[in-house]
């Protein structure tokens, strides 16, 4: 164990903050672990902060994760931020042993100037080469710097820069796309700033390689390229259109027979704003595809029928010839007990048998009546919902004036990139 920090106390105070944290040490273990002791104060009242720590919080809860977290420049990766929790924090007790900080809430208690709380904080598997490591917590920090082996692979990747651009340019200039996509978008790793530069070629390449997966049937890879070449040049990318056309209509064509119906309408709606080449039939095949609301509302008179058939909807499609059935029975039943009454109401020998016949059958039709509104009422919901279900339906298949690629999300589409730099 490596012990990079003098035990002199380093404090990191804001005058404003209801915490006061005092960073006493630090250790650098070998294999890339921060231990790092503080005296906590509580200047204020009690208070429950976010403790996320531990390995089922890794990739969970971001925005819990302010209290605690270090951060270090990942050089090799266009110098980004990466961030980490602590695998454990623990809290020294009165009887100098440690129990683990309640998580993901602790309950801070105030402790005033006079006293505190010391915690021992642990990070893990810090790469030996990340740059620039700080370490904040709640709101204090405490700057590292540079591990051991940043500043030799700072220099290092120099040199690999150089001769991945190098790399980039010559396979670009002989027309080696899908080498060429695969130099710039290692070079694009190493330093993004190269975009303003060589956008053209980088764009080229994409679209290129785009072509050649297009032609090997990866589609969806394809359609990636071709949107990040939009990104770095669009100018470029304006003489692809045709092809990003043809591929995306064939692709949508694809989803289509798959059963994937918003998908593909969505890559159908995205031809048709590239490119005039295949309007026209794209209008024909969504045309085709909307459904008639005379055929909807015939089926729909049989509630739950059009609900099953053509909104899949097992629930809705029960609950309406649940109640369609039930109600029709009752219907049909009171109204045969009504006419029964009232064929006894003729027959009646004295008038109180009369009197009480007629008004059995009377209150038999009234609720024969009740359950007949009940069936009418049910037909007509299924028919006003199955109209609104297949206007809705149709809609999916309308093209609207001016269509864009953003309105049809086709930002969705993100490139992955699939980078092996030497090393």
């Amino acid at each position: 164990m490596k012990k990079l920090f003098p035990l002199f106390f380093l404090v990191s105070i804001n005058l404003f903050a209801q915490f006061k944290i005092t960073f006493t040490d630090h250790l650098i273990t070998n294999d890339g672990n921060i231990i790092l002791t503080v005296f906590a104060q509580n200047l204020g009242n009690d208070q429950e902060i976010w403790a996320v720590y531990g390995p089922n919080f890794y990739d969970r809860f971001k925005e819990m994760q302010t209290n605690f977290f270090l951060s270090y420049t990942d050089i090799m990766n266009d110098n980004r931020t990466r961030e980490r929790i602590p695998s454990s924090i623990i809290i020294k007790t009165i009887f100098d042993t440690y129990i683990s900080m309640e998580s993901p809430t602790y309950y801070f208690s105030s402790t005033g100037l006079g006293s505190g709380q010391e915690w021992k904080i642990t990070f893990t598997n810090i790469p030996a080469d990340a740059g620039n490591v700080r370490i904040v917590i709640l709101g204090s920090e405490l700057v590292i710097g540079d591990m051991p082996k940043a500043e030799a692979l700072r220099k290092r990747k120099e040199k690999i820069l150089s001769d991945a651009l190098e790399n980039a340019l010559e396979t670009s200039n002989n027309k080696q796309w899908g080498e060429a996509a695969t130099n710039w978008e290692n070079v694009i790793r190493l330093n993004s700033n190269v975009v303003n530069r060589y956008s053209d070629k980088i764009s080229s390449s994409f679209c290129e390689k785009a072509k050649l997966l297009f032609k090997q049937n990866s589609f969806s890879e394809a359609i990636n390229y071709f949107e990040k070449a939009k990104e770095f040049d669009q100018s470029i990318f304006e003489k692809y259109k045709d092809d990003y056309a043809d591929l995306q209509y064939i692709y949508g064509e694809q989803k289509l027979n798959n059963s994937e119906i918003d998908a593909g309408v969505k890559s159908l709606k995205y031809s048709y704003s590239l490119s005039t080449v295949y309007q026209t039939r794209i209008e024909n095949k969504l045309n085709e595809m909307k459904r008639s609301q005379f055929t909807s509302i015939s089926l729909s008179l049989i509630p739950g029928l059009s609900q099953l058939v053509l909104q899949k909807n097992t629930t809705k499609s029960l609950l309406l010839f649940g109640a369609f059935g039930v109600s029709s029975i009752l219907t049909l039943s009171n109204k045969i007990k009504a006419d029964n009454y009232y064929d006894e109401y003729l027959k009646a020998t004295t008038p109180q048998d009369a009197k009480a016949k007629y008004e059995l059958a009377d209150q038999q039709i009234k609720e024969a009546g009740l359950y007949l509104g009940i069936v009418i009422a049910t037909v007509v919901y299924s028919i006003v919902d199955q109209y609104a279900n297949t206007s809705s339906y149709n809609s999916l298949f309308e093209i609207t004036p001016n269509l864009t690629s953003t309105q049809l999300g086709q930002n969705d589409y993100v490139l992955s990139l699939s980078i092996k730099i030497p090393f």
